[in-house]
């Protein structure tokens, strides 16, 4: 079945666009140094990609053009290093696909245009360039900075307020708070989105690949509503890529053979996202011809990848987790769809580069699903620091309402007045409700009080202040957990 893939032609070359300058830069370095292996390895990777997302899209020009760099790229791996002369290839290999590529998204403009009637055309032609207008990721950052500081200085400000007991001020105080509060949600819901429009570009995708190479699917997808930052959504573009490509292209068998083997003659492949505390696990399934981990063993030895020891040593699911190595394919020929040996290594890079994972579970007739564990963050994070004992815990500030010293009198008034449910506070420790002597300190009661659930608040020894955390990696090496009350309280 063909389908339309014109809503996602602006999509395609903005990204190859983003491949493209990627592709120069290592091309540059290269140049700078020819004897780096790494540069060279990653420009070959790209072009991978490029090829890949030019078939996708039906591309045959930009397809076959990134084909013959990947080729010349592959050339120059296995020699001692670039010459100057091959520098120069690459260099036009890559204008090349320049050129072809400003020629394909100017085609696809003016056939967009010719379809409308004239009033039509000067709008849609602006809205078919301001296609995919996403929020800069630095740029969130630097909200997010200011956010923070902006809180800091309203701290300052109702200090003040109290000092001068002044009624007025104690209002614009309030008013102050209210305002950093909503630009903090704000903030937040800038940085998420669902994964919803993800997964419909992909099952769209997943049609035209399949009617490229005459097999037939049909795609479900679950936890649509799952959400995720920006930046990780971008990260998780070219994983998804590799693995729905290799779905097809390995894993579904042709019509033929499925009914041959009394399966319905269109496969099944899934897509499900799901929600686990402050991480994502999206799965990649399919009802194929599964993964053979003895042929895989046996691929990887004759390809020099693992000793004779290693064969023998080895089970099934460390064979299976040889996929991942560079190199390493179960293609016998290279096509515009398989045979590098390097879609499932970058798919590994990319996720352990941002702090995620992949699993991958396989049974010989039936199938295959590849797990992705991933952060639902990634990049600065606002959060208020509180520590309980030992432990120092971190809570999304768009999570509190309230962090503050309580006198014993004044959580005695509160607890009658019903502002506050000693049900409802917490020890941030052990998650259970405190006793009513931690309420009675004459030191004072030091308590995170929740915008979501309302009237739930975590009572620990010492409020630390907010801080701007990068997640996951530093958040990981200083073994700061982050509490997410949406998951806690669910």
């Amino acid at each position: 079945m063909s389908i339309d893939l014109e809503k996602y032609r602006s999509l395609y070359f903005a990204e190859a666009q983003e491949q493209l300058a990627a592709l120069n830069r290592h091309l540059d370095a290269l140049a700078d140094n020819p004897q780096d292996r790494s540069e060279l390895n990653h420009a070959f990777r790209v072009a991978h990609t490029l090829k890949a997302m030019s078939a996708t899209m039906g591309y045959g020009e930009l397809t076959r053009a990134a084909h013959a760099l990947e080729d010349l790229l592959a050339r120059t791996r296995n020699s001692e290093g670039p010459s100057e002369i091959t520098l120069r290839l690459l260099k036009n290999a890559a204008e090349d696909i320049n050129v072809r590529l400003r020629r394909a998204e100017t085609g696809a403009i003016l056939q967009a245009a010719e379809t409308l009637a004239p009033a039509e055309t000067f709008t849609s032609t602006l809205n078919y360039l301001a296609t995919d207008v996403r929020v800069r990721q630095q740029d969130l950052n630097l909200l997010l900075e200011i956010v923070a500081e902006l809180a800091v200085s309203s701290n300052l400000l109702e200090h003040a307020a109290l000092q001068s007991k002044s009624v007025n001020a104690d209002a614009a105080v309030r008013n102050q708070r209210e305002l950093v509060s909503q630009v903090r949600r704000l903030t937040w819901q800038l940085n998420m989105s669902s994964i919803g429009p993800v997964f419909d570009r992909y099952a769209r995708v997943l049609y035209e690949l399949a009617r490229q190479q005459n097999k037939t699917v049909r795609v479900v997808t679950q936890g649509a509503d799952v959400e995720l930052c920006h930046a990780m959504l971008d990260e998780l573009n070219e994983p998804l890529l590799h693995l729905l490509r290799n779905a097809i292209t390995h894993g579904v068998e042709m019509p033929a053979e499925r009914t041959w083997a009394e399966k319905d003659a269109t496969a099944t492949v899934t897509l499900r996202a799901q929600r686990s505390g402050d991480r994502v696990l999206i799965q990649v399934g399919d009802d194929g011809r599964g993964m053979d981990a003895g042929a895989i063993l046996q691929a990887a030895y004759a390809q020099g990848l693992i000793t004779r020891e290693q064969r023998r040593s080895m089970n099934a699911h460390a064979a299976l987790r040889l996929i991942l190595l560079p190199n390493f394919s179960m293609s016998h020929t290279v096509t515009q769809h398989a045979g590098r040996g390097i879609g499932m290594s970058v798919v590994h890079e990319r996720l352990q580069a941002v702090g995620g994972s992949i699993e991958i579970r396989t049974e010989l007739g039936r199938g295959s699903v590849l797990t992705l564990d991933v952060p639902r963050l990634v990049g600065l994070i606002e959060v208020e620091l509180a520590r309980r004992a030992a432990n120092v815990y971190a809570i999304p500030t768009t999570s509190v309402k309230e962090t503050r010293v309580w006198l014993a009198s004044e959580i005695a008034k509160r607890l009658k007045d019903g502002s506050l449910n000693q049900e409802y506070i917490f020890d941030v420790d052990s998650l259970e409700p405190i006793f009513a002597a931690r309420l009675s300190n004459p030191a004072g009661v030091s308590l995170v009080e929740l915008a979501e659930p309302p009237g739930v608040a975590f009572c620990v020894d010492e409020l630390l202040g907010k801080a701007l955390l990068n997640y996951p990696f530093a958040v990981r090496a200083a073994s700061i957990p982050i509490l997410d009350p949406a998951v806690i309280f669910a």
